[in-house]
């Protein structure tokens, strides 16, 4: 692995809004977090500067979701960016066995042990 490519760091977030009228506000209903809002993904590097912002998504849409959607691990390797991520972005990473991931994240604990 080369170390010196992992340059930034991904995360989602959700920005809340009001409720709409009708069936429109089902789709913009977050039941991770029990609010209306539109769910973001930004790419920061290791100073805290925004380098890339994602459309924005209905509230619903799961921030991994919104990453294969958007083709992110494409891009990053377009550029040769690697990306950390947090344990919502388990199973993104869209390489073959031998190729160096380009978005890293840490294990999920097993449901039998610690």
């Amino acid at each position: 692995m080369r170390w010196t490519r992992w340059r930034v760091l991904l995360d989602g977030s959700l920005i809340r809004t009001h409720r709409r009228t009708g069936t429109e506000n089902r789709k913009y209903y977050s039941g991770k977090h029990k609010c209306h809002g539109l769910l973001m993904i930004a790419l920061n590097d290791d100073k805290g500067r925004l380098v890339w912002v994602s459309a924005v998504r209905p509230g619903r849409t799961s921030e991994i979701t919104a990453c294969r959607h958007g083709k992110l691990t494409a891009h990053l390797r377009a550029v040769g960016l690697g990306a950390i991520a947090d344990l919502g972005f388990v199973g993104l990473d869209d390489g073959g066995p031998d190729a160096d991931p380009e978005v890293i994240t840490g294990y999920r604990r097993l449901a039998t042990g610690p």
